[in-house]
């Protein structure tokens, strides 16, 4: 009696098929390839780093520039579904041989530097944020003076101006009332007899003093009177100049937010500074692109297999009957 042959290749579950996937594999051709299996599963673990690690940070990018959580997660999702992508395109791409693979893996380098240099950057945020956001408050404080300063350059020769007016006006007045001091004290004097005269009491010296002091205070009134419309004018300006510039600065500080170009500008500065954030910083980034290359690096050095070898028997099989069709 013939006995049907017994399959003895478990069936993939689904966490294999879907790294299998990932790793761009026929999982048709794949499922009879065991010792390949692995293999493949490494693969899309590679990959799926890779996406996870991209959506990651795509998502804290979109963080420090949007506020809508609902937003920051579908674009987190959409561009590390396009790294993904990418990924699964260059790994399919190797399947080839001679010179057809160099271009993938190329253009996958140049890819993963670049994506790597600028996924660094909410990755470095991240990982330093406590010293940015010191460093934030140091830029902004040296932002808000060199705006002042601006503000003051702007406006200081209407501001000299109505400050020197106020300043002569005010010498005015404080010679007037120190002429007064002097006329009021020289009148005290010939009363109490410590004077030139000598006398106690209003004497004809002590009058004449007395004239002088009480015409030199009605001067000293009408001089007020005169004076205090214009040094009110003055003052009101002054107050009016000051009150502009707090509301431009208020504006101005309203701009200095703590977005992702304000934190990637405190970043620059604290590496400038210190060599040992600035060595980091390029190890991070070196770290990155090895992620970014991982997937690719992964197909290039694990050696061909037997599924390798089914699927270019495949592509040869199914040349050869696209050339030979009638």
């Amino acid at each position: 009696m013939e006995q049907t042959p017994v399959n003895n290749t478990p069936a993939a579950d689904g966490i294999s098929k879907f790294l299998w996937w990932l790793a761009a594999a026929d999982i048709t051709i794949l499922k009879d390839c065991r010792a390949d299996q692995e293999r493949y599963r490494i693969i899309g673990i590679s990959v799926l780093v890779t996406w996870l690690f991209a959506t990651l940070a795509w998502g804290y990018f979109f963080s420090t520039v949007l506020e809508d959580e609902m937003v920051i997660a579908g674009l987190a999702f959409f561009f590390g579904f396009a790294i993904l992508s990418i990924d699964r395109s260059l790994i399919t791409a190797m399947s080839g041989s001679g010179r057809r693979k160099f271009l993938p893996v190329a253009f996958r380098l140049c890819l993963a530097f670049t994506i790597g240099l600028f996924i660094s950057q909410p990755v470095i945020l991240l990982l330093f944020r406590k010293d940015i956001q010191a460093q934030m408050v140091l830029n902004r404080q040296g932002k808000l003076e060199k705006f002042r300063n601006e503000l003051n350059t702007l406006n200081a020769e209407h501001t000299t101006g109505l400050e020197k007016d106020l300043q002569q006006w005010q010498q005015q007045l404080q010679q007037k009332e120190a002429q007064v001091k002097g006329y009021k004290d020289d009148y005290i004097k010939e009363t109490d007899g410590t004077g030139g005269s000598g006398k106690i009491g209003e004497s004809a010296i002590a009058r004449v003093k007395k004239t002088e002091y009480l015409k030199a205070e009605q001067e000293l009134t009408d001089l007020r009177r005169q004076l205090a419309p214009q040094l009110q004018e003055r003052q009101t300006q002054l107050a009016d100049q000051w009150k502009e510039n707090q509301a431009k600065e208020k504006v101005y500080v309203a701009s200095l937010t703590d977005g992702f170009l304000a934190q990637t500008e405190a970043l620059e500065e604290l590496t400038a500074e210190h060599a040992p954030l600035r060595q980091r910083y390029r190890l991070i980034v070196l770290i990155i692109t090895l992620i970014e290359v991982m997937p690719l690096l992964s197909k290039l050095l694990m050696p061909k297999g037997e599924y390798d070898k089914l699927v270019d028997y495949n592509n040869v099989y199914l040349g050869y009957r696209k050339n030979n069709v009638v």
